[in-house]
């Protein structure tokens, strides 16, 4: 006695007819939600990465807030005497008032500002530096300058290390100051000596001024923190910084502290010039991850177009500034730029995962062709067959649907609101739609399965040419625009345009795709193989499932072209940033160097050349079409083309000549666009404009300038070349740390070092550009993927027809190789065809990115760069497709089974 199955049997036997497919159907339905949950939610995270990354690479003085002052701010006790906790002794009633001040500017903030920035330091310094000098002054011993500054808690950022912290000052007898003791012992400053202010500082046989106070050094101190953010805010206090021309004895400048009691006395005296401010809010760049980079810019914005008051009149006003504005900026168009990119690499994918899933179900359906035919039979509407399959289509498609949008909300944490997410759930619809739509009246009937396909009709000629004619416009819109302003949102139409252009190229592929075969059909009507003739007959009376197979493979290759040129692109554009930045393979600055300096770090291993680059004076430059004053950058340009040779926008070898008559320059883009070209003069004198460059390389960015040869330089003006900024060349073996080390031993001063290769990897590791190679690189494996499942499913969905065919065949007489070459007849063309049109689409979609996207911010600035190609990268890329898509074809060639001959007979015969 046999038992009929549970309903739980039955369930399971239908979802598993095919498996194959049902199981196709919930993966593709789960990634395609997974992508649309996931995909705005991170590129959300990537912007504020990127603005992190960006506001934590800018230095100090130019990421806080900062802010000064022309004259000194009233002084008085504070409001709240919290803002004074920590200060030092009598500090509290001369500084406390403008504490107050800051502290109250800070509450005005916007909240998202507020929440970075922290409490306000501040100190108030000299505007100028006066000389001390002792009444016996050694031969060897710099002029000493000071630049006398009080601060609240100067002594909880300094330790003493000889003598006593300056005391209180009365105004009468001299006046106690500490000096760091590395800036004492350059000025060769004992501790206990006292020093005046001369009247000629060129000539001390000329006398003291008698008004002014005599210096006492009570001690020398150290910083706490070396490292500390604030020393770059305030002038040069830990060392002394040292200006030797050569032409005269050299001068030490150097802070020196006066105990912050006695700031008000010191300033009221008057006779040591007026006093400054300056201020700072720190910014803390980590934080900037958890805000929204859009608000903060506008609030970075509000809190620099505002001025502060810093008395009660309001008299007195102070204006801040930033450069984190520029740089936020700059970081959310690389961001919203790599984000483009992004989704015009996510685009294909994901329409090929909708294709797929509607393949799957073709292959459903014509697996269930005979229990749907039976059912039709016995009475049921096709609308009932339709809904039964929707309902199916649902049960397989939501529940993947749903795990796959949580499993982007649980990877991607950054909130890009709630639409992103209904649209992900609402993918498993797609499913049921295909289910019911595939489903058709034709496929009930006894007709040939692979003979039954309907013939595209009018509505789908009309469709196709919408969608060619919509392509058309969108790209043409692109070219005729180009590149637009900067926003802080995705241009529709950059997603858009390559989306209708991917479709268009893909219809005029699938389209052309039967013409070869044709022609090799007709070829095989004249020869006597069967393969060849039943392989391309077949392949043009079933391209049904072959249609979606070759979108697949298709967008496959062209994702493989388009990643390996964006890719290169972008690389080419860090490498050129870097350059523009560094201007050599080290750059040093800081200290000024002399010739003798200069020669020493060519003397260094490694080294082969070395150009320093002075900004000089401002110097004005006529032309025919006007006069400007513009900065004058000065170099062997010589040495210094040499070095940037091979560098993208370098100065050119044969631009200057030294000592030429008349003087040769070279200008800015922007003073030529002002002035004009050609004959000129400079200094007065005649000289010739023989180019222009949009900036020098190695010199941070200065829209006006004149680039001249030393020699000429000091001709025309009579001063000296003490640059303060060299760039330099290394041997191709060098390691640049080891030199960069080297160098910095030899120089024996504090400065600052770039190395091209550290800076090119600091751009390269960005957030944007690691998740544009992430992302582009992990749509080509998931376009491969796509293309096997095509692949596999074309196999399946042409199954019984080619088993029919074959089997068939094989009674009169055909063979097992031959067999499976009419197979391979049904997979080669596909690869054929997907290799040529996706290097084809590959090659169009970066000329729309280059269009309609801003690249810039890749590249520093500048121009638009053009596409970049690396034959290495590409041939590795499309190499593994090819051999993915070779397998593939393989597979599907060793997986397409075929019936027994019995089984095909007996199913004619019924």
């Amino acid at each position: 006695m046999t038992t009929s199955p549970g309903l739980f049997a039955l369930t399971r036997r239908r979802f598993a007819t095919p498996r194959s497919a049902a199981l196709v159907i919930v993966a593709l339905t789960a990634l395609a939600a997974f992508v649309i949950a996931a995909a705005p939610r991170a590129l959300v995270g990537v912007v504020r990465a990127e603005v992190a990354h960006q506001l934590a690479g800018v230095a100090p003085t130019s990421r806080d807030l900062t802010g000064a002052t022309l004259d000194a701010p009233a002084f008085g006790a504070p409001d709240d005497a919290a803002v004074a906790d920590g200060w030092d002794a009598g500090a509290a009633d001369v500084l406390g008032a403008v504490a107050s001040r800051l502290a109250d500017a800070r509450e005005g903030f916007d909240p998202v500002l507020r929440g970075l920035t922290g409490t306000a330091r501040f100190a108030e310094h000299l505007a100028a530096a006066p000389f001390a000098v002792p009444d016996a002054l050694a031969s060897d011993i710099p002029l000493a300058r000071i630049q006398l500054l009080a601060e609240p808690s100067a002594q909880a950022h300094l330790e003493l290390v000889e003598g006593t912290w300056p005391q209180g000052w009365d105004g009468t007898g001299p006046l106690p100051i500490a000096l760091a003791a590395d800036a004492a012992a350059t000025m060769g400053w004992p501790v206990g000596q006292e020093r005046r202010v001369p009247v000629n500082a060129q000539r001390l046989s000329q006398g003291w001024m008698a008004e002014t106070p005599v210096f006492i050094l009570s001690g020398t101190v150290a910083a706490v923190d070396p490292d500390a953010d604030r020393w770059q805010h305030l002038p040069p206090a830990l060392a002394a910084t040292v200006f030797d021309d050569g032409n005269r004895r050299p001068t030490a400048t150097a802070v020196a502290w006066t105990a912050a009691a006695s700031w008000q006395r010191v300033m009221e005296s008057g006779v040591l010039g007026r006093g400054q401010l300056t201020a700072w809010y720190p910014v803390d760049a980590a934080a900037a991850r958890g805000v929204e980079p859009n608000d903060l810019l506008d609030a970075l914005r509000g809190a620099t177009t505002a001025s502060i008051p810093l008395d009660a009149t309001g008299t007195l006003r102070m204006r801040l500034s930033t450069e984190l504005v520029g740089v936020l900026g700059t970081a959310l168009s690389r961001a919203n730029s790599a984000s483009a990119i992004l989704a015009v690499a996510a685009v294909g994918p994901l329409a090929v995962s909708v294709a797929l899933i509607v393949l799957a179900c073709a292959l459903i359906v014509r697996r269930r062709r005979t229990d749907l035919a039976l059912l039709s039979a016995r009475g049921a509407p096709i609308a009932r067959l339709r809904r039964l399959l929707a309902a199916e289509g649902m049960i397989l498609g939501f529940p993947g649907a749903a795990v796959g949008a949580a499993l982007g909300l649980v990877v991607a944490r950054d909130d890009a609101g709630l639409l992103p997410t209904v649209i992900a759930v609402a993918v498993g619809a797609a499913p049921a739609l295909a289910l019911a739509g595939t489903l058709r009246p034709g496929l009930l009937t006894r007709a040939r399965a692979d003979l039954d396909a309907r013939v595209s009709g009018r509505w789908t000629r009309i469709v196709e040419i919408v969608v060619v004619l919509l392509a058309v416009v969108a790209v043409a819109q692109l070219v005729l625009r180009g590149i637009g302003t900067q926003t802080d949102e995705i241009d529709p139409l950059v997603i858009v345009a390559p989306l209708l252009a991917t479709v268009a190229l893909a219809l005029l592929v699938v389209r052309l795709h039967p013409l070869p075969i044709a022609a090799a059909l007709a070829a095989s009507r004249r020869g006597r193989g069967v393969v060849g003739l039943v392989g391309a007959a077949r392949n043009l009376r079933d391209p049904a499932a072959g249609t979606t197979a070759v979108l697949a493979m298709v967008v496959a290759v062209a994702i493989a072209v388009f990643s390996s040129l964006i890719l290169a692109t972008v690389d080419r554009g860090a490498v050129v940033a870097a350059q523009r930045d560094v201007g050599g393979d080290i750059r040093i600055a800081g200290p000024y160097l002399d010739d003798a300096t200069i020669e020493r770090l060519r003397a260094v291993d490694g080294v082969t050349e070395v150009a320093g680059i002075l900004r000089g004076d401002y110097l004005s430059v006529t032309a025919s079409g006007g006069r400007a004053s513009v900065l004058a950058l000065v170099s062997d340009t010589a040495r210094l083309a040499e070095i940037q040779r091979g560098f993208v926008g370098a100065i050119a070898p044969e631009a200057i000549s030294a000592g030429a008559e008349p003087v040769q320059v070279v200008l800015a883009d922007a003073v030529v666009a002002d002035i004009g070209s050609g004959s000129a003069t400079v200094a007065e004198a005649p000289a010739e404009i023989t180019g222009t460059l949009a900036r020098v390389m190695g010199v941070p960015q200065t829209a006006s300038f004149v680039l001249l040869d030393r020699a000429d330089y000091v001709a025309l003006t009579g001063l000296g070349f003490s640059p303060r900024i060299a760039v330099v060349d290394i041997a191709d073996d060098a390691d640049p740390h080891v030199v960069a080390d080297a160098l910095g031993e030899a120089l024996g001063q504090s400065h600052s070092v770039r190395i091209l290769i550290d800076s090119t990897a600091e751009i390269q590791a960005s957030p944007a550009v690691t998740a544009l190679r992430f992302v582009l690189l992990g749509a080509l494996a998931v376009a491969v993927a796509l293309s096997v499942i095509a692949l596999l499913l074309v196999a399946g969905v042409s199954r019984d027809a080619r088993s029919r065919v074959i089997a068939l065949l094989r009674t009169m007489g055909l063979d097992r190789p031959r067999g499976r070459g009419i197979v391979t007849w049904e997979f080669a063309p596909l690869g054929a065809t997907a290799l040529v049109g996706g290097i084809a689409l590959g090659a169009v979609l970066p000329l729309l990115v280059v269009l309609s996207i801003d690249l810039r911010p890749f590249t520093g600035g500048g121009g638009q760069p053009s596409l970049t190609v690396d034959p290495a990268l590409t041939g590795i890329l499309i190499a593994v497709v090819v051999v993915a898509l070779a397998a593939a074809v393989i597979a599907g060639v060793l997986s397409a089974r075929t019936t027994s001959i019995a089984t095909v007979l007996r199913t004619e015969e019924d």
